[in-house]
């Protein structure tokens, strides 16, 4: 199935319950309770029908390369989709600390802010290739007015510790400006 969203990988066929999925999701009782929610639509819908479902999903593009983004289920039958949640997501084999280098394409580094704005006050600019930290797992992604994402984040070199925000990306779908560290989490 094709990318029909930019920021987000393509669909993938869910087979069974005992599949193993590259992410795990459901992160507060809010985002489990609608998980269930879907779940339960599908599942009358399909017996409604007296048909089986297709499930998928896919997972945002910030999954891959920050190891913390969004995925997105969906049950169907044929071509109708019947249902879909989103909810947070992690990829598989993250622990914290939760490193990530700078890695833009554009400017040689990034400008750290005090607040998720552009019209913030910038505290410090962190190169390419520095390492920085999530402080949480998973990572605080949050997405001002313009559709710009940022992630809340600190650096800590010897005695120094910088915390503030930092731009992921400019909007869904545009360059990453980070990259995990161990790139075979």
């Amino acid at each position: 199935m094709a990318q029909s969203q930019p920021g987000w990988q393509d669909w993938h066929k869910i087979t069974g319950s005992d599949q193993p999925l590259p992410y795990s999701s459901g992160f507060s009782n809010l985002e489990l309770g609608g998980y269930l929610e879907y779940q339960d639509i599908c599942a009358q819908a399909a017996s409604a029908a007296q048909e089986p479902f297709t499930y998928w999903y896919r997972l945002s593009d910030l999954v891959l390369a920050i190891g913390t983004g969004e995925v997105e289920n969906k049950c169907q039958m044929g071509d109708e989709v019947v249902a879909t949640y989103r909810s947070t997501a992690v990829l598989m084999g993250i622990d914290e600390p939760y490193c990530l280098r700078v890695n833009t394409d554009v400017g040689g580094g990034l400008r750290v802010r005090d607040k998720r704005s552009i019209a913030s006050r910038q505290i410090d600019f962190l190169p390419n290739g520095t390492e920085v930290f999530s402080l949480s797992l998973p990572a605080l992604i949050m997405t001002d007015e313009t559709g710009r994402q940022w992630l809340s984040m600190e650096q800590r070199s010897g005695e120094r510790q910088l915390e503030g925000w930092a731009s992921v990306s400019s909007g869904a779908g545009e360059y990453v400006n980070f990259r995990l560290c161990d790139p075979d989490v």
